[in-house]
């Protein structure tokens, strides 16, 4: 570059992180591979690149037009692009199937000499007594020098294993991940150089340079494996279906993925249905979500809408059984004139038994598919294309009747000549499937037939003829052949918001009892299609969330909450969360009002303002004088009125209070 475009490109970086510290992204816009690094902290390149590109569009005209005129294209392509203005692009995680390996690194005893290494860009290895490790010829010379050092006739696999594996197999390019003890990450860095000895070091002379790409403190809530290096590039990780250990540890560093506790994880496991608790702004139905998210291997919060193993509901006072369970609704008479009662499941039940479908499928072994619902299917929409191309829209079942409609659960039928019934009767899919499930041929085994409605007995002539159309069009169907097929058990959550605002007792009726005994039948006030029982599978999780501030609502009996696991969801301060901007000075002076200002009557967990309350939102007009004004101060002053906060100067010290960003 001509000294010109390197000065303003050294600019517009500089600008570009200034606004990239200024406007915290988007986690959509978060990076994942590739990222920009200035001054320890990680940029998403697309970023960089267009808000360099605004301040090349006001300061440098010219350079912005050539620029304007390039096409750098996206993640690897962009991290060349802006390296080659003077960035430091840094690659996160290779390709899976790449020569690059990921390593698992303690720089020794408990990460002691860390700062150094990190200060000195290196790695190093204990076991100075074996020396130069390049004067081994294979892992077994290794192996037998620590026996004759520490006079053992141990296998020394483990130790022989990290000094072979530091000085032969570790690679240029390979990227190690420095860990402290079970539970807590340091940072990582991608491997400089080819193994080194450095005989002036007073210990670990053993070293290699590295380019350290983060350093921070991570805590973590499962443990890590123990040796001192551990190759980790094949792992799985046991959180996310289908990621890698090593790129599950990055992004917990990068902080590009929203973690939840694993403890959180297995209790919802175990126990089958949780509640969040705490006081408002904590971030609960937040964190409920993200459990879904990993209870059904997502790669996103996103991925849950629309997804048909998750459902959302909110509760509110008035909700019912009926409401909730089984009802009974009213409906058009399809028959006639006038309107029918009918009972009908309803959000919890029509989801439990899409989860107990699939939890008998499931545990169903060398099921052989004949695909004869495949030909049923083909066989209705034969007809339905008859009847469509028909210049009189029939199809005759007999020479007075015949089908003139049809929908994605029935046909309709009549005769002209019908009186009683002129606007036509249902002919159900699911009862044509039935009949022909039970291998019936004539109309007098239809009405000997239990399982079928009444009606279908009583015009068993019609359905006959119907079900006889089908066996001649199986008969010339091209059938698949036979399939070994197994269904794979799926998890199906349901996340009940503002769960204790609904009176749960007569919510849930009758499936207190089934919540604890998964799989039991129990027996229910209404019957749909004649039949009374609820089953909630074991593969059904129910996850509530609770406002712990919130008084005006009933309380949850001793039943429901020995069957519920009740977890904390607690305020937090935010402070070392690159992704956002936090308030952490407001977020203390609030705090201190329920330490100094509470009334005995509650506890601090129970109503402290919940940390999102203290999240700067400037991109969506919520700036934190504005959230200071119109979100916390009201509350705050409601609390008054509710006796939580208490004092002769607490106005004063609401009033008083002021942001700092």
């Amino acid at each position: 570059m001509e000294e010109l475009e390197k000065k303003a490109w050294k600019e517009a970086l500089e600008y570009a992180f200034e606004q990239g510290d200024k406007n915290p992204w988007d986690k959509s816009q978060n990076y994942r591979d590739y990222a920009i690094e200035h001054a320890g902290k990680l940029y998403p390149n697309k970023i960089i690149y267009n808000y360099a590109l605004d301040f090349l569009s006001t300061n440098y005209q010219t350079i912005y037009e050539n620029e304007n005129k390039n096409n750098p294209g996206v993640g690897k392509k962009m991290n060349t692009y802006l390296e080659s203005k003077g960035a430091n692009a840094i690659t996160l995680n290779q390709a899976i199937d790449s020569n690059v390996n990921y390593w698992l690194y303690q720089p020794g005893e408990n990460a002691r000499l860390w700062n150094e290494f990190y200060e000195k860009s290196i790695i190093g290895l204990g076991w100075d007594d074996l020396g130069d490790l390049s004067l081994y010829q294979s892992k077994d010379d290794v192996v037998k020098e620590l026996q004759a050092i520490y006079q053992t006739e141990s296998s020394k696999k483990n130790d022989a294993t990290a000094n072979w594996d530091f000085f032969q197999n570790m690679q240029i390019g390979d990227i190690v991940l420095i860990k402290k003890g079970k539970r807590k990450l340091l940072g990582y860095g991608e491997i400089l150089s080819d193994y080194i000895f450095d005989a002036e070091r007073e210990e670990y002379t053993s070293i290699r340079k590295v380019k350290w790409i983060k350093k921070g403190e991570w805590d973590i809530d499962f443990d890590l494996v123990l040796k001192t290096l551990t190759i980790i590039t094949d792992y799985n990780s046991d959180v996310l279906k289908g990621q890698k250990y090593y790129q599950y540890l990055l992004s917990i560093m990068n902080g590009n993925i929203n973690r939840v506790n694993s403890k959180r994880i297995n209790l919802i496991k175990y126990k089958k249905q949780i509640i969040l608790q705490g006081p408002p702004g904590t971030g609960k139905t937040r964190e409920a979500k993200l459990i879904a998210k990993e209870m059904l291997n997502l790669q996103d919060v996103k991925d849950l809408e629309g997804n048909d193993q998750f459902k959302l509901i909110q509760f509110h006072p008035s909700y019912t059984y009926e409401d909730f369970v089984r009802g009974i609704v009213s409906k058009p008479n399809e028959d006639g004139d006038g309107i029918i009662y009918e009972a009908e499941n309803k959000l919890l039940a029509d989801f439990a038994q899409k989860a107990l479908d699939n939890y008998i499928e499931s545990n169903k072994t060398n099921v052989v598919v004949h695909e004869d619902s495949s030909i049923f299917e083909a066989f209705i929409e034969n007809i339905k294309d008859e009847l469509a191309q028909n210049e009189h829209h029939k199809y005759d079942i007999t020479e007075a009747v015949y089908l003139f409609s049809a929908d994605e659960t029935r046909f309709k039928y009549k005769g002209d000549n019908w009186v009683a019934h002129s606007k036509g009767l249902n002919m159900k899919f699911s009862e044509l499937k039935k009949i022909i499930d039970s291998g019936a041929t004539e109309r007098q085994d239809i009405k000997k037939m239990t399982d079928v409605e009444e009606l279908t007995r009583q015009h068993a002539t019609y359905f006959i003829k119907i079900v006889e159309k089908y066996y001649t069009f199986k008969q010339t169907f091209k059938e698949s052949i036979p399939l070994q097929h197994s269904t794979e058990l799926k998890n199906y959550v349901l996340l009940i918001d503002e769960i204790n605002r609904a009176n749960l007792s007569s919510v849930l009726g009758e499936l207190i009892y089934a919540l604890e005994y998964r799989g039991e039948a129990v027996e229910s006030m209404y019957a749909v299609d004649n039949d009374n029982k609820l089953v909630l599978p074991p593969n059904l999780y129910i996850i509530g969330t609770m406002n712990t501030a919130d008084r005006s609502v009933g309380h949850i009996d001793y039943a429901i909450r020995r069957r519920f696991a009740f977890v904390d969801v607690l305020p937090q301060d935010l402070s070392n969360d690159e992704n956002i901007i936090f308030d952490s000075q407001l977020f203390g002076q609030v705090a201190l009002l329920f330490d100094s200002n509470l009334s005995p009557e509650f506890e601090k967990k129970d109503v402290q303002l919940g940390h999102s309350y203290f999240i700067d939102k400037t991109k969506e007009g919520g700036s934190m004088d504005i959230r200071l004004e119109y979100e916390i101060k009201p509350i705050l002053f409601e609390y008054i009125k509710d006796g939580v906060l208490i004092g002769e100067d607490i106005e004063k010290l609401i009033e008083d209070l002021e942001q700092s960003i």
